[in-house]
């Protein structure tokens, strides 16, 4: 029986970091991960127009770490070190190429 509570703990913990912006949400469809100022698309694709808009953003923001995050329903996830001024900015960016 301590192993389905081991499960639940564990899903628990899992669910918290998506929501708090730890992690990144799953089903993604586009990842773009930030380390040390540099933009990484490693889920997806991403046109280089967009990219440059999002680099020139998150630069400006003075973001060097981090994700942001496109699932399948065209939503965006972001994580916590990206502020929430610049949210909307990016969505239009990346929702609309």
């Amino acid at each position: 029986m301590w192993w389905l509570l081991a499960i639940v703990i564990v899903a628990i913990f899992g669910l918290l970091a998506v929501l708090l912006g730890f992690a990144p949400p799953p089903g993604t469809r586009t990842l773009i991960r930030i380390q040390n100022g540099q933009l990484r698309v490693t889920r997806g694709k991403v046109r280089a127009e967009p990219r440059e808009f999002v680099s020139e953003i998150l630069r400006q923001a003075g973001v060097m770490d981090g994700y942001i995050a496109i699932t399948h329903y065209k939503r965006a996830a972001f994580s916590r070190n990206i502020p929430r001024n610049v949210h909307q900015r990016l969505r239009n960016v990346l929702l609309n190429m």
